[in-house]
């Protein structure tokens, strides 16, 4: 890879975080406005301004760290920014005084336009091809011809009970439809392709998808691997995962072997280059019938995406790291996709999109979704002390003095002891950033 590349790369991946990002303030920003929140500044970045402009209430600035962004809204918690001491706020207009449901809103805002970009760049891909690439849960795989897997299947002296592997894997692989009439085609009138005639045509649908397919055969490799003493027949097993959309499995081995139907065939020579050897198999692509369906598949794909993200949290828990990347491993990946042509980039961006959409709602501070469930706790008190209210006045209806006492409690604006918020957002905070460096670190040296 050339270092033009790696260098545009670096740049495409800071400049889409920082469009993504950009794009989820703006969302807090519009809701503030339209809630009647004061807003003292939008910013892009963080650390000090390189430029700033707005006179009125709102000033804009672009900053020197291009990693984020932020709306300051006025508030009884915090100060005003330096200089703009001396300006009158409604006290109507401060965060605490603005109602809740109103809060709620502003503060899913964000993640919610992540989510319906993500949605709209699936969507309109998978309209616009008519297909999803490399598709690792669709049944079937794509076998490169001219590598040695495809030559062991085609030319294995057992072709019969290898059936489904030969014909799904290679010949279509994509489309079911298709697959089912070129098989009605050739049992009815003798033409066509005659493999397809293998294809028991009412069991299709459970055939293994390329998941199971692929690691089934990493498996029975790695088992027989394991329980032989003579290697010299093996492959060894070194594969590298490089992207979802493009994942390729390389292999180093001295004598090159191929795996069907859940047995070895015999040793087939394996192409070199660069040191490695290559097997040629690839995930299929899912073919879209109609342009609904394309639709439909772009939510589905954002809801999948999404969740990606939570599990790569939960392996946080075991040690495992590789999963997660920030601003650094972000822009790494960006340099290995941007060669590869628009479509895999597009859908690197959604997928990055989707990613923040579900960040931004797990409920530890300083995330959206903390402030959320801080929202919800608040109003529940609230709820609680109102009801208490009206239990105590129906319990002291004939006492006056009592009654006037009730009603004089100050309710209807309940909120965690200020305290306890600072501890919580400053220990939440801490640990945020401790893993943002140590993500960092894991992008830079590993």
């Amino acid at each position: 890879m050339s270092a033009g590349i790696i260098i545009l790369g670096l740049f495409l991946g800071i400049l889409i975080l920082l469009i993504l990002v950009t794009i989820h303030e703006f969302a807090h920003f519009i809701v503030a406005k339209l809630a009647g929140a004061y807003v003292y500044e939008f910013a892009i970045g963080f650390g000090p301004k390189i430029i700033s402009w707005g006179k009125k209430e709102t000033k804009y600035s672009i900053r020197i760290f291009p990693f984020g962004g932020y709306v300051y809204i006025a508030s009884e918690l915090t100060d005003p920014p330096k200089g703009r001491e001396d300006e009158v706020v409604p006290k109507a207009c401060k965060m605490e005084n603005i109602a809740r449901w109103k809060r709620l809103i502003f503060i899913v805002a964000g993640a919610l336009m992540n989510f319906f970009i993500a949605v709209f760049i699936f969507t309109t891909m998978f309209a616009a091809t008519g297909m999803k690439t490399n598709d690792m849960t669709y049944w079937g795989a794509h076998y490169d011809v001219n590598e040695p897997l495809y030559n062991a299947l085609v030319t294995t002296k057992n072709k019969e009970t290898c059936q489904d592997v030969v014909i799904l894997n290679y010949w279509l692989g994509t489309d079911q439809t298709k697959l089912k009439v070129a098989a009605q085609e050739y049992k009815t009138t003798g033409k066509g392709t005659p493999d397809v005639t293998r294809v028991d045509i009412g069991t299709v649908t459970n055939i293994p998808n390329y998941y199971t397919t692929v690691y089934s055969f990493l498996d029975h490799l790695k088992t027989q691997y394991n329980s032989n003493e003579k290697h010299d027949d093996l492959i060894l097993l070194n594969y590298v995962l490089v992207n979802k959309y493009h994942e390729v499995y390389r292999y180093k081995s001295d004598n090159g072997v191929a795996f069907r139907d859940g047995n070895l065939t015999e040793a087939v020579p394996l192409k070199q280059g660069n040191n490695t050897y290559v097997v040629g198999i690839a995930p299929p692509n899912r073919i879209y019938q109609s342009t609904a369906q394309a639709y439909g598949a772009g939510w589905t794909e954002t809801f999948n995406e999404s969740v990606t993200i939570l599990k790569s949290f939960g392996l946080l828990f075991t040690g495992q790291w590789q999963q997660l990347s920030g601003p650094v491993g972000i822009a790494k990946t960006m340099s290995t996709i941007v060669s590869q042509g628009p479509e895999p980039f597009f859908m690197y961006v959604a997928m990055l999109s989707a990613n923040l959409f579900v960040l931004n709602l797990i409920p530890i501070p300083p995330l959206d979704g903390f402030k959320f469930l801080e929202t919800i706790v608040e109003s529940l008190g609230n709820g609680y002390f109102r009801i208490r209210q009206r239990i105590l006045l129906l319990k002291y209806r004939d006492d006056s003095d009592k009654i006037k006492a009730i009603k004089e409690e100050p309710i209807g604006n309940w909120q965690l002891p200020h305290k306890w918020k600072i501890v919580i957002n400053v220990t939440g905070a801490v640990l945020f950033i401790g893993l943002f460096i140590g993500i960092t670190i894991k992008d830079v040296f590993f």
